[in-house]
């Protein structure tokens, strides 16, 4: 199944949606950075934001993160803000750190999560990638292993909108 159809976002139905609904305004999130400081998404209002859910011990996640920092690289002069949000549960920063330095330059990227954002963000698996518009709602979302070229692709898409 090609990216663009697994990232049209399921509209919700009864009870809780598998993903947030295109168009809903994104969640609150408000995350530390591994590398000191905070972020938060009323701070990135009026850019694009790249969302990936993941954790060390995801295969899916360790193998699509070089390629979202190089990804996020493009288009970051486009508007674009990549936040690798971490989702391990024990030693959390160690491992986040750990892992960034294998994949120079990630770490800027990488803020720490809790299971409140997780259940806030729809996220039952990893990875789970958002695609934030400027105003704060949802383009886009997916869940699993993705392609480089189905990504680089949505966000060319994404990044041509007003």
């Amino acid at each position: 199944m090609a990216l663009l159809s697994v990232l049209a976002v399921a509209p919700a139905t009864a009870g809780a949606p598998f993903h947030l609904a295109e168009g809903a305004p994104a969640p609150a999130l408000d995350a530390e950075r591994l590398v000191g400081g905070t972020v938060s998404l009323p701070q990135l209002k009026g850019r694009w934001v790249l969302l990936d859910f993941w954790a060390t011990w995801c295969p899916p996640c360790r193998d699509e993160l070089p390629w979202l920092k190089k990804l996020a690289a493009k288009y970051e002069p486009r508007g674009l803000v990549f936040l690798a949000l971490n989702q391990d549960e024990d030693r959390q920063r160690a491992l986040a750190a750990e892992f960034a330095q294998a994949v120079p330059g990630l770490e800027r990227h990488v803020v720490l999560g809790t299971p409140e954002m997780k259940a806030r963000w729809h996220v039952d698996g990893l990875p789970t990638l958002y695609v934030i518009d400027p105003q704060g709602r949802v383009y886009a979302s997916a869940e699993g292993r993705l392609s480089e070229a189905d990504v680089d692709a949505l966000l060319a898409r994404a990044l041509k909108r007003p």
